[in-house]
């Protein structure tokens, strides 16, 4: 019995869990790119990570990041979004996207 352990290991597959840091990266720098707003489906486009993905992103991880200034009222026709401008700002001074992120949660937590 002490030699099955040689034989069976365990091995993890699939994907890791959490959000791709590469995928963040990725589209907050088209986001930087574009400073006056981008459609959501160009973002995916341009990205190459489906729509869906890219939503999903904008919904959770990156929601204190941008501002969605969509076109139409209840479902947007349009859905464009763009980073803030406080956001856009640290990243021209070289800040670290993780640096801009620990500031807008302590700023959220003071207000």
């Amino acid at each position: 019995m002490d030699n099955c352990s040689k034989y069976y290991e365990v091995r993890v597959m699939g994907r890791k869990k959490g959000f791709d840091e590469k995928k963040i990266g990725k589209i907050v720098m088209f986001l930087a790119a574009n400073p006056d707003g981008i459609w959501l489906r160009r973002i995916a486009k341009e990205t190459g990570y489906s729509p869906s993905t890219v939503a999903h992103y904008l919904e959770t991880v990156l929601t204190n990041l941008i501002e969605d200034v969509s076109i139409g009222t209840g479902k947007p026709l349009l859905r464009v979004v763009r980073l803030k401008p406080f956001v856009l700002e640290k990243l021209h001074e070289g800040r670290d996207l993780r640096q801009i992120m620990k500031i807008l949660r302590l700023m959220g937590k003071i207000e």
